[in-house]
């Protein structure tokens, strides 16, 4: 890919979903984008990208995005966050005159499903009558992502990575035809899944409507944003959240809003974030 077009490309990733691409990473770019010259019959990248640059919102500017997305996940990713929901956070929120009180929780960058499912399972060994008081949106920016997830089955490589065999035995029921494991009906109905853009103000008015959340995983995505729009995600973030909600990272990323606050809270050794 042409410097010209390269540059042209990042300056457009980055007004579509807030990803920037350091001229370091061309090679990412070229590895992601490669598959789709193939479908679409393009003769090379440069070309693929002038059009998009004719039709920015086209079928095909979309998929382009959706491979430039990172959607690498699995269940139970990093274990912490899930022990912190079961021994720190579910409590807390259902203690005393709140131990019949509804939970809603939100999957910001859901990718195809894993970190959603692993949340609601976490929720039913923990919270009685889960499915009836746990509500769970997932959303990411990818509309491939989001159906994947949307069918809740997935394969055996995908099960493996970080589904303990007690879990999957529980929650998961086992296509007879093939490989596949389906999400078990009473976990599915806990998700709801739609596309989202945390940089886009009137898509983050429809994350809104399923709130206020009490807590929301946002894990390994604000180090693709710049300093500035992480500040304005953060803000977007807490304007879904009830005061006092909790705010999940990944283990690297600290919050700083332009007008929101948080406070950090110990687990493990790891940082939890708390909306002030």
């Amino acid at each position: 890919m042409r410097d010209v077009e390269f540059s042209w490309f990042t300056d457009f990733l980055e007004r579509k979903s807030g990803i920037i691409i350091n001229a370091d990473k061309k090679y990412l770019v070229q590895s992601r984008l490669k598959p789709l010259l193939r479908t679409h019959t393009v003769p090379d990248l440069n070309d693929l990208v002038m059009r998009i640059k004719r039709q920015e919102s086209s079928p095909l500017a979309e998929q382009v995005v959706d491979a430039m997305t990172t959607n690498e996940t699995l269940f139970f990713r990093d274990q912490y966050p899930y022990e912190a929901l079961e021994t720190l956070i579910f409590p807390e929120l259902t203690h005393g005159k709140n131990s019949h009180r509804s939970i809603n929780i939100w999957s910001a960058a859901a990718s195809r499903g894993q970190e959603a499912y692993s949340i609601a399972i976490a929720a039913s060994e923990s919270i009685p009558q889960a499915n009836k008081r746990v509500k769970i949106l997932g959303t990411d920016l990818s509309k491939e992502a989001i159906s994947y997830a949307q069918k809740a089955v997935y394969s055996q490589v995908e099960v493996q990575r970080g589904m303990p065999v007690t879990r999957l035995i529980r929650f998961f029921e086992k296509d007879e035809k093939g490989n596949t494991w389906h999400v078990s009906e009473g976990v599915k109905r806990m998700v709801k899944f739609q596309t989202g853009n945390l940089t886009d103000d009137r898509a983050m008015m429809l994350v809104r409507s399923h709130g206020p959340f009490d807590i929301v995983f946002l894990r390994n995505v604000l180090i693709y944003f710049s300093i500035e729009e992480r500040k304005n995600v953060l803000d977007r973030v807490a304007r879904t959240m009830n005061k006092g909600g909790y705010l999940i990272t990944g283990a690297a990323e600290l919050p700083t809003g332009n007008t929101s606050k948080w406070e950090h809270v110990l687990f493990k050794g790891k940082r939890l974030w708390k909306l002030v």
